[in-house]
């Protein structure tokens, strides 16, 4: 039975397409929520031939195994009107070289600071909609004002009940911004989100300036509303979050909700006044410093044009989320962001070195990518392009951050500002402040030009294509995983460090009667994944949760990190690897959160599966109780 008969098989039996309300794949098994039981047939499907078991735990859970869930999975996506949360594997596909280029530059980004501006993007982007949406509105405001101001229009139009409604709606998200932006951090580090939201609200509280000095603990503190920013809410919020985690360990059942959230506020609001608010007023502070007055007022042209030649590099290695509270800050203090459009132009210079590389190429899929990506760059939606395209090349990359300099450099004579923050390129003219619409779009043409320029002049050889795509054939050899003849006895380290646990021990039924495969659970004790052998990553799931990989003497082996945590929402994984990557024993493959899975009750139990078992003999575990991670786990024969 081939995958696409398997496929229409299952779906038969689970009631029909019209059954299926939710379709996902994990790295093992396909997982159902259906409207009605009534036709749904589980006995059946278990008979299916490449079914390897069947689960019914509210979700029906069909296992599959590595692989051939998402090739299952595929075809049901292709063939029905089912969504299905599934990878695309298209050989085709335009985005696939942006795909595995930003997953790989993603994977790289492992460093202290890479991982506090990933967290700062993860607590900002999910506001950014509201931001725009709120901004145009402003910007319709401002427009009627300023209609009204030069005589266009009657001056009683801005006393109108209409007006004043819409500049209220425009300017709620902004008074309120502290409290999303609490609530954003609170859910990131695993804090309950109205606390954070409560940290949002002190910072801003107008009590403090009423205050002025504050008489604590013998101390004269000088205390006002708004002092640290939104710098100062994210920290504070991540404080709350920690007291919250620190307090509920240490506090009986039934009393949490009493105590827990009482001793959060306390300390969380004493330590913010006295020791977050200052620090971070003085933080902000300086990096407006240096940015505004240092880099665009006395740096002018050559700090406009460093700005923006210098920015997508940021984006590649995460930091450019970073800039979005100093954004905000700008725009409380003055109005109005000066950075922004001159960093906009980044996406401008990549835009023009599309364009030259569309004129130059030959190469028809080259040409088709390009085409594909260049609308949603217009509209400054960069990500295609850079990862796409541009990056992947290399050269281009180059050119197109250098010429979009000089549309920062032209912007840094005008004081060009923007009244919120959002997308970039064209999308960003109905957002520019006191209506400097035609500056933003010279220097938008500028960048275009920019990058055009020196891209077709020193950015692009036809050969370069060979970065993308290579030659089909030895293309097609490379992706195939090398398994030469097995040897007698492999050594597998342990991947982990922590207590064994037999796979008959497991709660899930699908591991622990060896359906998947023989091997071994470990119960981690320190949340850091490592490599048991060398190979090649053949599989890596998304949510970083499971991780596939055939050792060079042919042994599959299936790394799962804890129980069901594919259907976690918060992001404990980080991810060191990407798909089809070459790993050597003892590489740290992925770290996690081991603290939040068990406080959102999943099993942090961690199978270690051989799945081609049927291929050996014998596998022999070591027997101990402990293990630490780089000792020798399993014998393979």
């Amino acid at each position: 039975m081939n995958n696409h008969e398997l496929a229409e098989l299952i779906v038969k039996h689970l009631g029909g397409q019209k059954n299926i309300s939710n379709l996902t794949n994990c790295i093992t098994r396909l997982r159902i929520d259906v409207k009605s039981r009534n036709n749904v047939d589980l006995e059946a499907i278990k008979q299916l031939e490449g079914v390897l078991s069947v689960l019914d735990q509210g979700t029906i859970q069909v296992v599959l195994g590595p692989g051939k869930v998402t090739k299952v999975a595929n075809e049901i996506h292709e063939n029905t009107t089912i969504t299905v949360d599934v990878e695309d594997e298209s050989e085709d596909a335009a985005f696939d070289v942006g795909s595995d280029t930003k997953a790989a530059y993603k994977a790289k980004q492992t460093s202290i600071f890479q991982q506090f501006f990933r967290h700062i993007g993860n607590i900002f982007v999910p506001i950014v909609p509201g931001l725009v949406a709120s901004g145009l509105l402003l910007g319709i405001a401002n427009l009627i004002l300023n209609m009204a101001d030069a005589g266009m229009i009657s001056q009683g139009v801005l006393e109108s009940d209409w007006y004043m409604l819409l500049e209220a709606i425009g300017n709620l998200l902004f008074a309120s911004l502290g409290v999303f932006v609490g609530i954003n951090t609170a859910r990131e580090f695993g804090g309950t989100m109205v606390l954070g939201g409560i940290a949002g609200l002190l910072i801003n509280a107008p009590v403090l300036d009423d205050i002025g000095a504050l008489s604590l603990f013998g101390l004269n503190l000088e205390v006002s509303t708004g002092l640290g920013g939104l710098l100062g809410v994210i920290i504070a919020a991540y404080l709350f979050a920690k007291i919250e985690k620190f307090t509920r360990k240490r506090v009986h059942d039934s009393l949490d909700l009493i105590v827990t959230p009482l001793i959060t506020v306390m300390l969380g609001s004493l330590a913010t006044v006295i020791i977050i608010q200052p620090i971070a007023g003085l933080l902000m502070s300086g990096i407006t410093w240096f940015l505004v007055d240092i880099m665009l007022e006395t740096g002018g042209i050559i700090g406009g044009y460093v700005l923006a030649a210098t920015f997508l590099p940021l984006v590649t290695v995460g930091m450019h989320q970073g800039l979005i509270p100093v954004h905000l800050e700008l725009i409380d203090q003055f109005g109005s962001t000066t950075l922004l459009p001159i960093l906009a132009m980044a996406g401008g210079g990549q835009v023009g070195a599309m364009i030259a590389i569309y004129i130059k190429t030959k190469n028809k899929r080259l040409k088709n990518t390009v085409a594909s990506v260049l609308p949603v760059g217009f509209l400054g939606i960069g990500e295609p392009l850079i990862y796409g395209v541009s990056l992947p090349l290399g050269r281009p990359f180059l050119t197109a951050s250098l010429g979009a300099g000089f549309g920062g450099a032209f912007l840094s004579l005008f004081n060009v500002g923007a009244i919120t923050v959002g997308p970039s390129g064209a999308v960003l003219i109905p957002l520019i402040a006191d209506n400097k619409y035609l500056l933003y779009i010279i220097a938008l043409i500028i960048s275009y030009a920019g990058g055009f320029i020196l891209t077709y002049l020193f950015g692009y050889k036809e050969e370069m294509v060979n970065k993308l795509y290579g030659d089909s054939a030895s293309q097609t050899k490379t992706d195939e995983v090398s398994v030469p003849e097995q040897q007698k006895e492999v050594q597998l380290n342990s991947p982990l460090s922590g207590e064994l646990q037999p796979l008959s021990e497991l709660k899930d039924e699908v591991f622990a009667t060896e359906a998947m495969g023989k091997g071994i659970a470990i119960i981690p004790s320190e949340g850091k994944l490592y490599a048991p052998v060398n190979g090649k990553a053949t599989t890596v799931f998304p949510t970083g949760h499971a991780i596939g990989i055939t050792s060079d003497d042919g042994v599959e082996i299936l790394l799962h990190i804890g129980l069901d945590t594919v259907e976690m929402k918060e992001n404990v994984f980080e991810l060191n690897i990407t798909k089809d990557e070459n790993v050597k024993t003892g590489q740290l493959l992925c770290t996690f959160d081991m603290e939040t899975i068990k406080e959102k009750g999943y099993d942090i139990t961690s199978p270690i599966l051989i799945t081609n078992s049927d291929s050996y003999e014998t596998i022999t575990i070591v027997e101990q109780k402990q293990i630490e991670a780089g000792n020798s786990l399993m014998t393979i024969e």
